[in-house]
């Protein structure tokens, strides 16, 4: 192990494996900023651009399908490889990605058929996707954000579902804007960035 990994490298499962995953990927903040971005855009559109659900939906799938390269762009400044090439976890990352891009089918059914349910959808699909990569990159502040994506989506859908398309994606934007500064100072403390 090189002499700059952290302490708990040597001691958690796969430390030695995933250290080296979150070198080679930083932890994914770049994407994680990205993210951050689409959904204060998404909470923008919605407060100011007085948009129907049904053409609020479709810029949150367009915005949604634009994260990616948006993400995999800051994140290849950032220094880090979203692909993961190098790591023995990469076939592991690439199957969370599909996972995450297979619930894309339920966003367009929702389009059609629950228009008010997109942005509480998406918002539970991109948090609950931050779960694997906690424990991968040993990133509490991951974990902490798939779950309370999930809690703060649903607890707004069903108190508020008429400001829904607004108070979702604000508070998605704020929780991955928390998420990216924990992260990125995690990054920093330990020698990742």
């Amino acid at each position: 192990m090189p002499d700059d990994a952290p302490a708990w490298a040597a001691r958690a499962p796969l430390g030695d494996a995933r250290w080296r995953l979150v070198r080679i990927a930083r932890r994914g903040v770049g994407m994680t900023l990205a993210t951050a971005a689409f959904w204060a855009a998404m909470a923008g559109v919605a407060m100011f651009a007085g948009l129907d659900p049904a053409r609020l939906a479709l810029f949150l799938v367009i915005g949604g399908a634009l994260v990616y390269p948006l993400g995999w762009g800051l994140n290849r400044m950032l220094g880090g490889d979203l692909t993961a090439r190098g790591s023995q976890f990469r076939g592991l990352i690439g199957a969370i990605t599909v996972a995450q891009m297979l619930g894309w089918p339920l966003i367009v059914a929702l389009l059609a058929w629950r228009v008010e349910l997109v942005a509480f959808a998406l918002a539970a699909l991109l948090g609950a996707h931050f779960l694997p990569y906690g424990w991968l990159y040993r990133a509490p502040a991951y974990v902490a954000l798939g779950i309370a994506a999930a809690i703060v989506a649903a607890a707004l859908q069903a108190w508020a579902p008429m400001r829904a398309n607004v108070t979702v994606p604000a508070s998605m934007a704020l929780l991955h804007a928390v998420a990216v500064i924990a992260v990125w100072r995690q990054n920093r403390v330990e020698g990742a960035a």
